[in-house]
């Protein structure tokens, strides 16, 4: 309410009268506050807080009891540790290890030994009755010199109750391989996380009950010896399983590196046939078995050169024992799914083919090192792993700007690394020769030469019923070879002749001139093309904006080629 009053009376008689007709109290003015003394409010807050804790001190002695290293703990999990100079404690740990109550320790000749994470964990089974040992400094701090007081005990290691604790337990176990008579990790049950012994009794636990669960703990496995003798190791020798003979091995990972163009999905898909059907690859024998293609690229374009290989070879795809997974799929998801839809197929896989390494990879720099090692091991755990341990063949793309002499796959020395061996396709014309480079596990072998040829299927059509053209490739005899390689070099003569007296023909004039035509009858510009870069790399054809044309050197050869084709009585064009 505001009253503003015209008669100019005094302001708290006018509040008065008003505040009397309003039926309210007189106005009274508010006590003020003294404002507090903010060093008696500090010295009120500081009284509140409970004073610190004395540090329980855990007394490290040697086996004659005298005091060799302290360990000072808070209850708010602080430490620090001081050492026994003779006559007083100084700051610091001494340099060589001993574990936490010796003397019982020694006393206890005969009893198991409990290994925990804690010098209280230690106390409390003490007065239980039990023998028990601990190391300085917490989880994983175990070392060496600690092993010499364990030597022929049998060894319970029970571990806390979280991930420092598991790993605690693996690296004492792993250091008295060998030391200790027996070593047995006892998991305690119904423990909270992060729990341990001590709490673990707190909640009820017995001595009893601790003892029932010792006798109850598995029985070490026999842990096999790292020195080996002659015997021993010659013992251990496992004879090559080849998956295609004197070529791949089971359980092995290969890649197969090739550029774009350069044949190996053909041969891929040759082997996979070859592999179902136990047929052989040239000279080789192949034991019939599973196949598993994973095909990351190019799904439609695979479908129809599988169709036409099953032409060519004679084989049922209704019946053929490959199988396939379609799409680009992360393996560290779906590659317990593929095992356990294998295994829903009874039997063995006996070869598995990834076609292609870079649409299978979970990383994100595919020449990164790193990543690319990571990429191989997961691909030989996951593929390798599948029942019947598989050979494993990845198909990969090289490194930039690759030749014959440098077709290393993506991934850097990593990747190399990783696999047993790197297998190669180089395509010159029609042949393609497979070897390896840069790393191969297995006895060497000569170079195999595959042909690739375009073929055509009348279950391969388009939307309006024309014939589709796909690649598929076969082996060839030495023989077949011979003459392949003849009639490539036949073509570099022919078009050397053609150009001898024709200067300056484009590839379209040259494919004419030649006849060389496609399937569908168009003059075959990229059988030219290929010809003229290896005859450009010999130094016989040059080029211009005007075409192709005999270099000097070129001349020279061309009056020899026609030289001999007029003693053989061979013409061109």
């Amino acid at each position: 309410m505001v009253v503003y009053s015209f008669a100019g009376d005094d302001p708290l008689v006018c509040k008065d009268y008003i505040r009397e007709r309003a039926g309210l109290p007189r106005w009274e003015p508010a006590r003020v506050q003294a404002r507090p003394d903010p060093i008696a409010r500090m010295t009120s807050r500081v009284a509140q807080v409970a004073p610190p804790s004395k540090p329980t001190a855990y007394v490290y002695q040697r086996e004659d009891g005298q005091p060799y290293l302290r360990v000072n703990r808070t209850a708010a999990k602080g430490f620090w540790q001081e050492q026994w100079d003779g006559t007083a404690w100084v700051k610091g740990a001494p340099k060589v290890k001993i574990p936490y109550r010796l003397p019982e320790l020694v006393a206890a000749t005969d009893a198991p030994v409990l290994i925990v994470e804690g010098e209280k964990d230690v106390d409390n089974l003490l007065a239980l009755g039990f023998a028990a040992t601990t190391n300085s400094g917490g989880a994983e701090k175990w070392t060496a010199d600690l092993n010499q007081y364990l030597e022929g005990r049998d060894i319970y290691i029970l571990p806390d109750n979280d991930e420092p604790g598991v790993r605690h337990a693996e690296q004492v176990a792993a250091a008295l391989q060998g030391v200790a008579r027996s070593i047995r990790t006892l998991n305690l049950p119904d423990l909270p996380s992060k729990g341990d012994v001590s709490d673990w009794l707190e909640a009820g636990g017995t001595a009893d009950d601790l003892t029932a669960l010792m006798r109850q703990a598995p029985a070490p496995e026999a842990q096999p010896c790292l020195v080996k003798s002659s015997a021993e190791f010659v013992r251990g020798f496992v004879p090559p399983d080849y998956a295609i003979d004197g070529l791949v091995q089971r359980r092995f990972l290969y890649s197969l590196t090739a550029p774009t163009g350069h044949g190996k999905t053909a041969i891929a898909l040759l082997f996979a046939a070859s592999k179902a059907l136990g047929r052989s690859i040239g000279n080789r024998e192949v034991d019939p078995g599973r196949v598993l293609y994973l095909i990351g690229e190019n799904p439609d374009d695979l479908k129809m050169r599988w169709i036409a290989f099953a032409e060519k070879m004679k084989f049922d795809t209704e019946a053929i024992d490959v199988h396939f997974v379609e799409g680009v799929l992360k393996l560290s998801n779906t590659g317990q799914r593929i095992k356990t839809e294998i295994e829903r197929l009874g039997g063995n896989v006996d070869l598995v083919i990834v076609d292609t390494s870079a649409a299978y990879f979970e990383g994100t720099e595919e020449n990164g090192n790193v990543e690319a090692g990571t990429h191989a091991r997961q691909m030989r755990q996951i593929l390798g792993g599948l029942p019947g341990g598989p050979c494993v063949i990845v198909l990969c793309h090289p490194v930039k700007s690759p030749t014959q002499g440098n077709l290393l796959p993506r991934g850097g020395g990593a990747f190399i690394a990783e696999v047993d061996g790197n297998l190669t396709c180089w395509k010159t014309d029609s042949l393609v020769s497979l070897h390896w480079q840069g790393k191969f596990r297995g006895p060497d072998f000569a170079p195999i030469t595959f042909q690739v040829e375009t073929v055509t299927s009348e279950r391969i059509r388009d939307s309006k019923g024309r014939l589709i053209p796909t690649v598929i490739a076969k082996t060839l005899s030495d023989n077949e070879r011979r003459a392949a390689e003849a009639s490539s070099r036949s073509d570099e003569d022919a078009v050397l002749s053609i150009l001898a007296d024709n200067d300056h023909l484009s590839l379209v004039a040259l494919a004419n001139a030649l006849g060389w035509t496609t399937h569908n009858g168009e003059p075959n510009k990229s059988k030219v093309q290929r010809l003229a870069e290896r005859l450009k790399k010999a130094k016989l054809v040059e080029s211009d904006r005007s075409g192709l044309f005999l270099s000097p050197k070129g001349k020279d050869e061309a009056k020899r080629v026609k030289t001999n084709a007029a003693l053989a009585g061979a013409t061109y064009g």
